[in-house]
């Protein structure tokens, strides 16, 4: 019975028909490849940047809503991200660095976080302080870093200050926040699973569907909820990520989420200072990121 099945012209024909599609997806990546090559040269002589993780989710979406099948959509996710990845190595040097912190589980976690958003291909270099992830992407050894989420969860062992106090006195010139890992979750992803921040100094941009990261100074006497009610008033609404008090200042920072893509000069993040005063006493842009995609799609 084996041996007429391996003569049956139905099954050899469909291995023709997956052998036709194999060598068309082939050319179609060869072409793609060959086309990000020529953006690189372009952005190299505009001397601007390769990686565009709004336009990256945007590509993700767009494959969410096309696709249909029992191929599995987070297999198609994985997939494209390595075509992303494959993409960003010829348009230029690009490479990772990543937060790997001790225990070994911990550490781990982060770099295959990484290597599932940046590909298998791609130059990891590992740091293992937050500090040292900002160093690497400040002084150019790295395009991108890769940092926990933020959280009041801060130890000294990850640097003296957090991640994201850092970025508040960087300058124009600081990274900023632009992409959150995984780009896709599911309905088993819990609290303890490992997720990250990516960092990059490239200028924000709208994704569509985003998260901002605002970081807020204030004094010891305002609280948490009137800044929130305040905010909803300005047009913003936010949730509280972090808090983080230097013991040689008296002023207290604060960092939140907000809803929506905002930009530097957003008028709202002013008037929202303005309206309270001075307990409100400055805020700084540190970037977003793309909402997660669900695991799902439609």
């Amino acid at each position: 019975m084996a041996e007429s099945r391996k003569g049956d012209p139905s099954l050899t024909s469909l291995r023709d028909q997956i052998d036709g599609i194999d060598d068309t997806i082939h050319d179609l990546l060869m072409r793609r490849i060959e086309l990000a090559r020529h953006i690189g040269q372009e952005k190299s002589q505009a001397q601007g940047t390769a990686f565009r993780p709004a336009r990256e989710a945007q590509i993700m979406r767009r494959l969410a809503a096309r696709h249909s099948g029992p191929f599995p959509f987070p297999v198609a996710i994985r997939i494209w991200r390595e075509i992303i990845a494959a993409s960003l190595s010829v348009e230029g040097r690009f490479v990772v660095s990543v937060y790997v912190p001790e225990p070994l589980e911990a550490g781990l976690a982060y770099l295959a976080l990484a290597r599932a958003y940046f590909g298998s291909g791609t130059p990891l270099l590992q740091a293992q302080t937050e500090a040292g992830v900002l160093r690497a992407v400040r002084d150019g050894k790295a395009a991108v870093g890769v940092l926990p989420i933020a959280s009041d969860t801060h130890t000294a062992r990850a640097s003296a200050e957090p991640w994201w106090y850092t970025l508040t006195a960087g300058g124009s010139s600081r990274p900023r926040v632009v992409a959150n890992l995984p780009w896709l979750t599911s309905a088993d992803t819990g609290s303890d699973d490992a997720r990250a921040m990516a960092v990059a100094r490239i200028d924000a941009e709208a994704s569509g569907d985003d998260i901002s990261l605002i970081a807020f100074e204030s004094t010891e006497n305002i609280s948490r909820d009137r800044i929130r009610k305040e905010a909803e008033f300005a047009g913003l609404l936010l949730d509280w990520a972090a808090t983080w008090t230097d013991g040689e200042q008296s002023a207290r920072w604060q960092l939140a989420q907000i809803e929506g893509f905002v930009a530097e000069n957003d008028p709202r993040l002013a008037n929202l200072v303005n309206s309270l005063g001075g307990e409100l006493t400055r805020f700084v842009n540190l970037g977003c990121y793309a909402r997660p995609g669900n695991g799902t799609a439609p």
